[in-house]
């Protein structure tokens, strides 16, 4: 087994911070909320149709979280990463370091598009993956999400060389939008074949051995990430990274209580606030290599 294998705590921490940047948009454009009302409650309609989350069984077994990931790994290649779907990704913000935030609505389900985020990264592939995991959280989140409240580790699983961390990711309230309460499976996965990129993902589950938080409004996330490495630039080393995922702020599950988040405001932000996220993650990447660098002369 190699040995990066062993750290197997990780989600997209930019997929964490883009949710608060939906709320931070949403807070600043609540007057154009109010004059689309019509908008919001369409969406409201339409979001009743389709439950967020996989559901498990009460006792949680390994088995049933594998399959929960590679439901979601199989439903993003047809859907969003097969090469059929190249052309029908829409470009929303580009920087002039190369990173790219892009959409792609599928008529499965248009009230939750994906979000494709692409990256070069300082440091190694080790160096992003290790950035990643979820227990640097406490070291790193505070420094990029002001809403960052706490991540607990609820079990720890491994089904045929796929390892994977059973998590509850919580956020503070930000003005009158309430807290947030993620329970997602995070994923070391396999090296991709035909390249060897590294693979890790995350899936929001649902169980009645984890049940809502009190206080908190149940999200959702599923992310699958690629890291590949790059040649040196300079004599310091440089991963692409790529991050395919969904998100949704509501609950719309039986005895969710809504969470009021209109997902057309969501997709008017996140090309802005996406690439807000990789910028604030690049920074913080690049003090971790610098620091590194230094201490080893």
């Amino acid at each position: 087994m190699p040995s990066w294998y062993r750290h197997v705590s990780r989600i997209s921490t930019i997929g964490a911070l883009i949710c608060v940047g939906v709320l931070v948009a949403f807070f600043s454009l609540f007057n154009t909320l109010s004059e689309n009302a019509d908008l919001a409650t369409s969406y409201s309609d339409n979001i009743k149709m389709h439950h967020r989350g996989k559901d498990i069984g009460r006792e949680v077994t390994a088995a049933e979280l594998a399959v929960a990931y590679q439901s979601i790994k199989t439903e993003y290649y047809n859907l969003a990463l097969h090469p059929s779907t190249s052309s029908k990704w829409q470009l929303l913000n580009t920087h002039t370091d190369g990173s790219q935030v892009s959409l792609l609505h599928h008529s499965t389900d248009t009230t939750c598009p994906y979000v494709r985020l692409t990256s070069t990264m300082p440091g190694s592939v080790q160096d992003v993956w290790d950035f990643l995991r979820l227990d640097n959280w406490e070291n790193t989140m505070p420094n990029m999400d002001p809403f960052y409240e706490g991540i607990n580790i609820l079990g720890e699983y491994k089904h045929k060389r796929i390892e994977m961390v059973l998590a509850r990711k919580t956020t503070k309230r930000l003005m009158t939008f309430g807290k947030r309460d993620f329970t997602f499976v995070s994923v070391s996965d396999q090296p991709r074949k035909e390249d060897g990129a590294w693979v890790s993902g995350t899936v929001s589950v649902v169980t009645d051995q984890i049940p809502r938080k009190d206080g908190y409004v149940r999200a959702f996330q599923d992310s699958i990430a690629f890291y590949e490495p790059l040649e040196d630039e300079g004599g310091e080393p440089r991963t692409k990274l790529t991050i395919v995922f969904r998100i949704d702020l509501n609950d719309s599950r039986e005895g969710g209580n809504g969470g009021f988040v209109p997902m057309w405001m969501y997709v008017k932000t996140v090309g802005s606030t996406g690439m807000l996220s990789v910028q604030n993650m690049k920074k913080q990447l690049q003090i971790i290599v610098n620091e590194k660098l230094a201490t080893s002369i």
